[in-house]
């Protein structure tokens, strides 16, 4: 494939923000990406852009660095990044579209994997991903299916909880990622949750697993964790360190989570590593503490790590990453951003990987694309075998 063109326009992600849209004219097709936004986002991040979304656009349409440039395999991607760096967005773009001009990408550049990652969905949401005064402090409560081989089934059980939430909540109001948008505290969710799973697990007969984004950064503050909906009988809370980490411990537990991503805050390395001694059966998964960088993944002491590839802006830096998880036996979850598009390259780029989870939402056009994607890709594989 030859890279004959590149232009850029300004799109609206699902937030109605100012995003970036890349097309790539090659000698094979035509095709185009776009790059996400996060609301939670953790401090070493890449920088989205370099300059306003407007400039990057007028740039890039007179960028000509890029034309007669060659790419056959993932590894050329390389030669893209080294003339090529507006920003972690415009580049993850960029890259995306570059991959999708060849006909089946989640074939042609697949690592060896033939395994579809399972489904985490985002059920009832908090933390900064939800607008009003009295909502969870945690920002995502999420389930998943264990024993289930079948990518479509898991999805369908994600969102039969889902709907059973929304009226056992009696809520009619969904966040940005399509989670239910409750004002009861952090422990009255999972007790609510907490049935849900059990009833729904009996009737379906699937052990269905809870999980939660704590992002406890976002409330995290002069060395104490500052809950605002701790509790029915306690609202306002603060907790040091240990007493973070034992009332996690108490709540893994209790309610048999299976999933904890973010617990600690961003820069606390040790104390993610005391909470994985303390816990079993339950994966300790960073996301702001990592941000998809592998010199913070190394350093992580985790069972879980969380791929957002415009976190780093660099397809060739996500494969060192997965590659070094795959090593060490750290599970991989891609996931989407709350600031999403109806971009579904995700989706390949996880089975590409052979990613453990994709996390994506349930419901919205955004995220239901990117499952949408993968069962297209579950078909395909059934028709070959």
């Amino acid at each position: 494939m030859i890279i004959k063109g590149v232009k850029a326009r300004k799109i609206k992600n699902s937030r109605n923000e100012d995003t970036i849209e890349i097309s790539v004219k090659s000698n094979i097709g035509k095709s185009r990406a776009s790059a996400p936004a996060g609301k939670s986002k953790g401090k070493h991040e890449k920088k989205y852009f370099v300059g306003s979304v407007n400039s990057v656009v007028n740039k890039i349409n007179s960028f000509d660095k890029l034309e007669e440039m060659k790419i056959e395999k993932y590894d050329d991607l390389k030669r893209v990044e080294d003339v090529f760096d507006f920003g972690s967005n415009p580049n993850i773009a960029l890259e995306y579209a570059i991959l999708k001009n060849f006909k089946k990408p989640y074939k042609k550049f697949n690592f060896g994997y033939r395994a579809l990652p399972i489904p985490l969905g985002n059920v009832i949401g908090g933390g900064l991903h939800t607008k009003g005064k009295k909502i969870p402090d945690f920002q995502e409560f999420l389930v998943y299916v264990e024993n289930c081989r079948d990518f479509i089934n898991r999805v369908k059980v994600n969102r039969a909880l889902h709907l059973y939430l929304g009226k056992l909540l009696k809520s009619k109001r969904k966040n940005d990622e399509g989670a239910w948008v409750t004002n009861l505290s952090n422990l009255e969710v999972l007790e609510v949750l907490n049935k849900a799973v059990d009833q729904l697990s009996y009737k379906l007969g699937y052990r269905i697993r809870i999980g939660i984004d704590v992002a406890a950064s976002s409330f995290f503050k002069n060395g104490k964790y500052h809950y605002k909906n701790y509790s029915k009988s306690k609202r306002e809370v603060k907790l040091s360190k240990s007493e973070q980490i034992e009332f996690l411990v108490h709540l893994v537990k209790k309610y048999k989570i299976g999933y904890l991503e973010d617990p600690l805050d961003e820069e606390d390395f040790s104390g993610f590593s005391e909470l994985r001694k303390k816990v079993s059966d339950c994966l300790i998964v960073g996301d702001d503490l990592t941000v998809t960088s592998l010199e913070r993944v190394k350093k992580a002491k985790v069972d879980g790590v969380i791929i957002k590839p415009n976190q780093i802006g660099s397809l060739i830096e996500v494969k060192k990453v997965v590659e070094y998880c795959k090593l060490n036996r750290i599970k991989t979850i891609f996931s989407h951003r709350s600031g999403e598009t109806r971009e579904d390259f995700l989706a390949d780029l996880s089975y590409m990987f052979g990613a453990d989870f994709l996390k994506s939402g349930i419901y919205g056009k955004e995220r239901v694309v990117k499952y949408n994607r993968l069962k297209k890709i579950s078909r395909a594989k059934q028709k070959v075998l």
